[in-house]
């Protein structure tokens, strides 16, 4: 009977536990990618929409060269590739570097004959 008892008890202890500092990794790689688009393009972070996500190809849009304009995001293990339609042909890039610290993402943008061409560092973390 006791062992029915522990062994009941020990069952919905696991089902009830939470991982201990989960980040939502999905959620940081977004945010990394909002600020990419807005450092290529000069524009506030939050004026990227996603709109999907389909084999590691992120989908944003935002208002750009005076139309709706969707801007795409392949990532490759640490590379991010930006294209647009609106960019006839030119691409950005960035180095992701995923931080000692749990959770952060920073990014080494890179896009040479975009607005705003000078290189930056952008950085995001997730929350626990």
């Amino acid at each position: 009977m006791i062992k029915t008892v522990l062994s009941a008890l020990l069952f919905s202890a696991v089902l009830c536990a939470s991982p201990a500092n989960a980040v939502d990794n999905e959620a940081v790689m977004r945010c990394i990618l909002r600020e990419i688009l807005a450092s290529v393009t000069c524009k506030s972070v939050d004026e990227f929409r996603l709109v999907g996500k389909r084999d590691e190809v992120y989908v944003f849009n935002t208002h750009y060269a005076a139309k709706f304009t969707e801007f795409y995001c392949q990532v490759f293990d640490k590379d991010v590739i930006i294209t647009c339609k609106a960019w006839q042909g030119n691409m950005a890039s960035a180095r992701l570097r995923f931080e000692s610290q749990p959770g952060c993402i920073s990014a080494t943008v890179n896009s040479p004959w975009a607005e705003c061409h000078a290189p930056k560092i952008v950085q995001c973390c997730g929350s626990d």
